[in-house]
């Protein structure tokens, strides 16, 4: 599915490394100056032979301090907070104010002092739960608190939420058939992908009207 923000440039606007190392541009940092995003990780403890998979907020790549050098996935968005008992309000204003989400389309929506759910739009997300599975998640239409409910309902205890609008797309197995989720249906080329090996598929009708498919 597709990966982090990108510009009309084609410039990376977030976090995109695979095996320690950034896929291309500026991969190793975030473009919004002193502002932290939330960025997924995925590596494997330099202690023990587990994988540890986490969100946190950075501006670059080196700000985490348990990645270890080489051998590691990272794939940087915004921190849907899934693991913090916050409600609405503090949810928005923590992406507006710790990480400059107001600078990207139909994500904070503030009249004064007092947010609300923007638009409903297609968006993507990546999260991990509590049975050691990566959850990737395309949705039809949908908020940025609907998504952090839908991947808290999945058991998510990490999540970021990725590129959304014509970028959301997923491919997809359904059996032995490949199948694709483009919501937009414009086949739009992106900047960086996520892709895994999954051990099960899964679709999850959200409300009526609006299919999220769903990785495990």
């Amino acid at each position: 599915m597709n990966g982090t923000f990108f510009n009309n440039s084609n410039d990376f606007l977030g976090i995109a490394v695979n095996n320690g190392s950034g896929i291309g541009g500026n991969a190793t940092f975030t473009a919004y100056g002193n502002k932290t995003r939330g960025t997924f990780y995925s590596y494997h403890h330099l202690r023990g032979n587990y994988r540890v998979n986490e969100v946190a907020n950075v501006s670059r790549l080196s700000d985490h301090p348990g990645v270890p050098n080489t051998n590691y996935f990272a794939i940087g968005g915004l921190n849907l907070y899934v693991n913090e008992n916050i409600n609405k309000q503090e949810f928005y204003r923590r992406l507006d104010v710790n990480e400059g989400a107001s600078g990207i389309n139909d994500v904070i929506s503030r009249t004064g002092n007092t947010y609300s759910d923007p638009i409903l739009r297609s968006r993507t997300a990546i999260g991990y739960n509590s049975n050691a599975k990566i959850v990737l998640v395309v949705f039809l239409g949908e908020t940025p608190w609907g998504m952090r409910e839908f991947m808290k309902n999945q058991g998510c205890f990490q999540a970021a939420y990725l590129d959304g609008g014509g970028s959301s797309q997923m491919r997809f197995k359904s059996g032995a058939s490949n199948g694709t989720f483009d919501p937009r249906g414009e086949a739009r080329p992106v900047f960086s992908m996520v892709t895994v090996n999954p051990t099960s598929w899964n679709q999850n009708k959200k409300r009526e009207g609006e299919t999220p498919m769903s990785l495990s």
